[in-house]
């Protein structure tokens, strides 16, 4: 049958999606630890292919006011990268850089959100990196564009570029704790179908 979009995934490639997802999110969370020089724990992530609209809907509605940073990737892997943090994570890295609380994810101030940027390009970068080491891919990432908008809003950039090649996206919906405080990052990755492609196949999964 092929691979020839992402409601063609099976439960073996889900499997593999979630390995691939679980170390990845391992060494984002041990990048996240030394950079803000917190104890950093991650649960196994969960993988699940959903589409634009589930996505914006399990992060709170269309209308709900999100910060993240959005990341493109080139070379042997086309896409982009969404990471999503809820406010605990927002709070937890300005408290670790300025030492305060966030008065609100709109009243960031331009240090904030260079922080906030810097901590979306290492998680993103360090994520990237454990796909390239497992794949022998070569991914390329631009430099990362920090938002805070509504989701809907932020949704809308990957469904005008990507939405051409179907309305499904990978979602990783990573649970972790800094120094004991749960919380949650949502990643939402979104390859072309080609690049999925050849992501399983250099993994060894037949497509």
């Amino acid at each position: 049958m092929g691979l020839n979009n992402f409601e063609d995934l099976t439960p073996i490639h889900l499997d593999v999606l979630t390995e691939v997802g679980n170390i990845g999110s391992g060494n984002a969370s041990a990048a996240l630890s030394n950079m803000i020089n917190k104890n950093v724990e991650v649960e196994m992530p969960e993988v699940k292919i959903v589409s634009f609209q589930e996505a914006t809907d399990q992060s709170g509605g269309a209308e709900q006011i999100v910060a993240g940073t959005m990341t493109r990737m080139s070379g042997e892997m086309d896409g982009m990268i969404l990471l999503l943090m809820d406010r605990d994570f927002v709070d937890a890295v300005i408290d670790s850089f300025f030492n305060r609380k966030v008065k609100g994810l709109l009243q960031l101030d331009e240090n904030e959100i260079s922080a906030l940027s810097e901590v979306g390009n290492i998680m993103c970068g360090a994520y990237v990196s454990a796909v390239g080491q497992l794949s022998g891919i070569e991914i390329k990432l631009e430099s990362p564009c920090f938002h805070v908008d509504m989701m809907g809003a932020l949704m809308s950039v990957p469904v005008i570029e990507f939405g051409e090649v179907g309305d499904k996206i990978l979602y990783i919906d990573k649970k972790l704790s800094i120094n004991g405080k749960r919380m949650n990052t949502k990643l939402f990755l979104i390859p072309t179908i080609e690049s999925l492609q050849k992501l399983m196949g250099k993994l060894g999964i037949e497509v």
